[in-house]
């Protein structure tokens, strides 16, 4: 029995073979207090070699890792894993089950809740669970993101880069391998609470992505994840070479920087916003790339938005009705391999 305050699982997590479970958590409140949060895990073990942890459904709302961790349950046996795979499609239930970001339970952000605490609501308690007992089993961990129902990312991979120099190479790799059309890099300064830090601080190589988004599944992001997913886990020796079908070569990943040279377009006004770009456009400075139109004075001349730097259109807005604070879109600067490397003291 693994448990962390309200969390416990009776999961065998290290014979070989196939297994499904559940981690239980107990939460009382009007609708759970005779029940169990039931969160599903499946374990694929065939042999003694590395452990990776593939989770999905941190934010509720974002379904492509889902798909692809419910895929790799029912489509893999024992003889296709020389390590083990430990799998959780909906770490965040609640929110899974509500459509949501968040839990509905107490308001919490999964990836803004480690390292967690067993006294501080569910969400926080299930990250803790997380952070205790399966990110020190793990030689790797892949963490499934999309862009929600609040918006639409690029394709990318998500690599945190942290002060560990040996791992951010590490992860580095992991997203060559996984081969997302854009990687996206974030500093990691040790707050926030994010499934990234958790893992660095414990040294374990991690990559996150995001896929698509909207609230909506997309058939060819849920591709690029599927794809990439695959490459990684070959690449580790955690899947023989033929399981999971035909994988072409990892394209080459180009990278975008969502930290100092990430730049945010940012409503002033009330109104509908039209951006007339697609995520992964270049845009130039000082070009017209969308207007507000006044939802209350019909026929006046729409506010237009300004590109405020070069670079790449990464996320864009879902709903397209603004209030004064929305950002509508995200633009990020491209940079070199050559210059990530000088960033990483290479």
């Amino acid at each position: 029995m693994l448990s962390f305050g309200p969390v416990r699982t009776d999961m065998d997590f290290d014979s070989p073979g196939k297994r499904a479970g559940f981690v239980d958590v107990a939460h009382s409140d009007n609708r759970l207090a005779f029940s169990s949060i039931r969160l599903p895990v499946g374990v694929i073990r065939g042999g003694a070699g590395p452990t990776v942890l593939l989770t999905a459904g941190n934010h509720g709302d974002e379904y492509e890792g889902q798909a692809i961790l419910h895929r790799l349950m029912q489509g893999l046996a024992p003889e296709d894993v020389p390590g083990r795979l430990i799998l959780l499609p909906a770490l965040n239930l609640p929110a899974v089950l509500d459509r949501a970001r968040v839990s509905p339970l107490d308001g919490g952000n999964m990836n803004r809740a480690f390292p967690g605490a067993a006294d501080a609501g569910p969400t926080s308690a299930i990250a803790g669970f997380v952070d205790r007992h399966l990110i020190p089993i793990s030689d790797a961990i892949l963490d499934f993101h999309s862009g929600g129902t609040a918006t639409e990312y690029v394709d990318c991979g998500f690599l945190g880069l942290g002060d560990n120099h040996d791992l951010n190479h590490q992860c580095l790799q992991l997203a060559d391998w996984f081969g997302a059309p854009f990687t996206m890099l974030c500093p990691l300064d040790g707050s926030g609470g994010d499934f990234d830090t958790a893992a660095h601080r414990q040294g374990v190589p991690f990559l996150s992505c995001e896929l698509g988004g909207m609230g909506r599944y997309s058939p060819a992001s849920f591709r690029i994840g599927w794809n990439g997913c695959l490459r990684v886990l070959r690449a580790l020796g955690c899947l023989g070479p033929e399981a999971g079908g035909d994988v072409p070569a990892a394209p080459v990943t180009r990278f975008i920087d969502i930290g100092p040279g990430g730049v945010h377009l940012t409503s002033d006004r009330h109104g509908l916003a039209e951006i007339d770009l697609v995520t992964g456009q270049g845009v130039v400075a000082g070009d017209t790339i969308g207007r507000i139109h006044d939802l209350h004075c019909f026929g006046t001349a729409p506010a237009p938005l300004i590109c405020p730097r070069d670079g790449i259109l990464a996320v864009r807005r879902h709903n397209p009705v603004v209030a004064p604070g929305d950002h509508l879109c995200l633009i990020t600067e491209e940079v070199s391999r050559d210059t990530l490397r000088v960033r990483m003291g290479d």
